[in-house]
């Protein structure tokens, strides 16, 4: 293997390391709080599921449902340029706007 694919395998695999280790973030962020409320149910201590905190919990785990595409997005190095170019655009068009106005 030569030193430059060698550099570009060591490069994606890092990538792929911090991309799993922050879906790996999210997960647990999303679904502790809701677990932890279960256990606690579990073995024997009173939960209230009509509380702020267990529906707060419901709408955290289905948000880890959405994250994923978000964090695979960010870290995609062409749709990273693409929302840049698409927020320049808009930026110039807001500009023109307001030059006429």
């Amino acid at each position: 293997m030569t030193p430059v694919s060698s550099s570009v395998i060591n490069k994606a695999g890092r990538n792929a390391l911090v991309t799993s280790l922050t879906v790996c973030c999210g997960f647990a962020v999303c679904w502790t709080p809701s677990e932890v409320l279960f256990l606690l149910g579990y073995v024997g201590y009173p939960v209230d599921y009509t509380s702020w905190y267990y529906h707060f919990n419901v709408v955290l785990t289905f948000i880890n449902s959405c994250i994923n595409p978000f964090i695979y997005a960010a870290k995609y190095r062409e749709f990273q340029q693409a929302v840049r170019r698409l927020w320049s655009t808009v930026n110039q068009q807001q500009s023109q706007v307001a030059a006429i106005a």
